[in-house]
């Protein structure tokens, strides 16, 4: 039986309002895959899960550079002073590409070599930005059902996963204890 989702997001998350915000667009998706299901997995449901996943991940990006960045008395484990120090000095901000610049440049969710983990969230990040469908910036292709496809709902998928398994585990909150992957709920089986 699957763990609440809350109970991955309290592992982490420092500003409690972030959190209880990320739960709720959890049950978001949760409403989403469940419709989808009950309309022989239409595509249209897509474009709001991708749109809500990326978003939650900016979010617990976005939390987590603030946790580092005014870190105070609290042990972040796993985080070298100089990755602290690195955060400090930066100014802060919300905007997803910068965030994911950052993260990377410390690999602070652990890449391998070859991994592709930044790259996917740079590209989902461009993904997301399609919410304006005018498509100012002529990001990807000029038709909308051509990229909200279901290999992209996958992938943001398993880098939601990722991100969650890394903060949660990785990177968690003090006397917070590891928690299986294994229990993570994923309303998309």
């Amino acid at each position: 039986m699957p763990l609440p989702f809350s109970e991955y997001t309290a592992q982490f998350f420092w500003s409690f309002k972030r959190m209880d915000n990320t739960n709720y667009n959890f049950e978001v998706l949760e409403a989403l895959y469940l419709a989808k299901k009950q309309h022989n997995n239409s595509s249209h449901f897509n474009k709001p899960i991708i749109i809500t996943f990326i978003s939650m991940i900016e979010c617990m990006l976005y939390d987590f550079t603030i946790r580092i960045k005014t870190h105070t008395r609290d042990h972040i484990p796993n985080i070298a002073q100089s990755v602290i120090n690195y955060f400090k000095r930066l100014g802060g901000t919300d905007k997803l590409d910068i965030l994911i610049q950052r993260i990377k440049s410390q690999n602070l969710l652990r890449a391998p070599a070859g991994d592709t983990i930044y790259d996917d969230l740079e590209h989902l990040r461009q993904i997301r930005n399609r919410t304006h469908i005018q498509n100012r910036y002529n990001l990807l292709d000029r038709d909308e059902h051509r990229v909200f496809i279901d290999s992209e709902v996958k992938l943001a998928e398993k880098c939601f996963e990722r991100v969650c398994e890394i903060l949660s585990n990785v990177y968690p909150r003090w006397y917070r204890q590891p928690l299986s992957m294994v229990d993570f709920p994923r309303p998309w089986l």
